[in-house]
């Protein structure tokens, strides 16, 4: 019954009533529920192994309400009504709100609930592990308490400028600033604790980590200013497309919260296993980890040239390599040119850092280049760059419409960095191999990751938003 949640796959209760002959809400329902209990019954089937976590669980129940509203909503209603696919972006436009309704009205909760309910009925369950999952919890709860009130913080500094501090204090009947600081201090505790215990099993690195973040940061904008925050006000969820476009440079602070959020909570966890938690020989490294992070240095800015080379074609043909140059105070297209690889030679860097235990394939590798890519997307033209420039963030749904071509130039410098960097690294570690066999496998990811979900999700909510909001 982990199912049958908060909404259907198929549509709204009200429009799927016809199915058995009948307009009327009472029958309506019924269809909705049969449904949700069956398509609920089939993330068990197909997803139930890969559901062994709470993060897991939700992430793959997310992508499973994403999956079934393409195949509801816009593939399956049609055709039974026949009227054929309705696969285009006007159709998509319209069935937008129920976008939400799939993600965490039915997705988010029936993987939680598979987890959870999967988790009572198991038969191996003990005292002795029941109170270490405990003390794990609380600890998970307090590093992630802590990143996420860094996360909030920078994405505080936002907020006050636009003023969005007094609406925040209306959840307490109040209209001051200081009051909405003060919740938002609360939440971005809750929200970084929650962030702990949700994925603290599935987080293997730095790299991962920020991209959980990123995910979590994104359904918490779908959560907060879409969906509590406004039914806490009294005007029900606002999951239409008009409250989406006027939210969207919350999506951005929302995504660079998760940044954060994900950075810190990597940070701090670290350094607690360091001084709390005996070194594990699995996790030991034939060289130092000195040496480790050197040659992951060094790949990255290799990697990065091909990567920068795949960008340099997108920015050619929008022409911004003199606005790249103006942050040296120059304007010419070979400075632009100079300045961007070298921009990329350190972003490269930071990705052989921060992934170099991620992927094990090119397919991974791909992925979390993808992912990699769409992050500094957000953090440099819509955010840094504008600071070094001396103006405010870009954080406007219409900056982010003009930067779409800048989105595919960080979508296929992430794709060409990633995969010369495994390249590299396969290539290096060939000296190693026998050694680091066993290695590569205890530390390979167990078939439970949500990693898989955790790509697709980032990647449709960013590329695909911005082209339902367009114009």
């Amino acid at each position: 019954m982990a199912g049958v949640t908060l909404a259907s796959p198929l549509g709204r209760p009200r429009e799927i009533g016809w199915i058995v002959g009948s307009q009327t809400p009472l029958a309506g329902f019924l269809v909705s529920l049969v449904f949700s209990g069956v398509i609920g019954a089939g993330f068990g089937i197909v997803f139930g192994g890969l559901a062994v976590t709470l993060g897991s669980g939700l992430l793959w129940g997310i992508t499973y309400g994403f999956l079934w509203w393409l195949a509801g909503p816009l593939t399956l209603m049609p055709l039974l009504q026949g009227y054929g696919v309705l696969w285009t972006v006007e159709v998509a436009r319209i069935k937008y709100p129920m976008l939400f309704g799939h993600l965490v009205g039915y997705g988010a909760v029936l993987g939680l609930g598979y987890v959870v309910l999967a988790w009572l009925i198991s038969e191996k369950k003990k005292d002795v592990e029941v109170r270490e999952g405990v003390l794990e919890l609380l600890r998970a709860g307090v590093v992630g308490g802590i990143a996420g009130l860094v996360g909030g913080w920078a994405f505080g500094a936002w907020m006050g400028r636009m003023g969005m501090y007094p609406l925040l204090a209306g959840l307490v009947h109040s209209d001051s600033p200081m009051v909405g600081k003060m919740l938002h201090f609360a939440f971005s505790l809750a929200i970084g604790a929650s962030f702990g215990v949700l994925f603290r099993k599935d987080i293997r690195g730095t790299g991962s980590s920020i991209t959980w973040g990123m995910a979590y940061g994104i359904i918490w904008w779908i959560l907060g200013p879409l969906t509590i925050l406004p039914v806490w006000l009294g005007r029900g969820v606002q999951w239409s497309l008009d409250a989406g476009k006027g939210a969207y440079p919350s999506f951005i602070g929302h995504v660079v919260y998760g940044i954060l959020l994900g950075l810190v909570y990597s940070i701090v966890e670290r350094f607690w296993r360091i001084l709390f938690t005996e070194s594990d020989p699995l996790q030991r490294e034939p060289e130092g980890p000195g040496i480790q992070s050197l040659r992951s240095l060094g790949r990255g800015v290799l990697a990065s040239i091909a990567g920068g080379l795949l960008f340099t074609i997108v920015m050619v043909k929008t022409g911004v390599l003199p606005s790249v140059a103006s942050l040296i105070g120059l304007s010419s297209m070979k400075a632009g040119f100079v300045v961007h690889m070298v921009i990329s030679a350190i972003i490269g860097a930071s990705y052989g850092i921060l992934f170099r235990r991620e992927a094990y394939t090119y397919g991974a590798g791909l992925a979390w280049g993808l992912v990699y890519g769409v992050m500094w997307w957000f953090l440099g033209p819509l955010t840094l760059m504008p600071i070094f420039l001396g103006a405010e963030v870009q954080w406007s749904l219409a900056s982010a419409l003009a930067a779409y071509p800048s989105l595919i130039g960080h979508l296929a410098y992430g794709a060409g960095t990633a995969l010369v960097f495994h390249w590299l690294t396969l290539r290096d570690d060939l000296e190693m191999e026998a050694r680091s066999r066993q290695r590569k496998v205890m530390r390979r990811r167990l078939p439970g990751t949500p990693a898989p979900a955790l790509w697709v999700f980032i990647l449709f909510m960013v590329v695909n938003l911005l082209l339902l909001f367009a114009e």
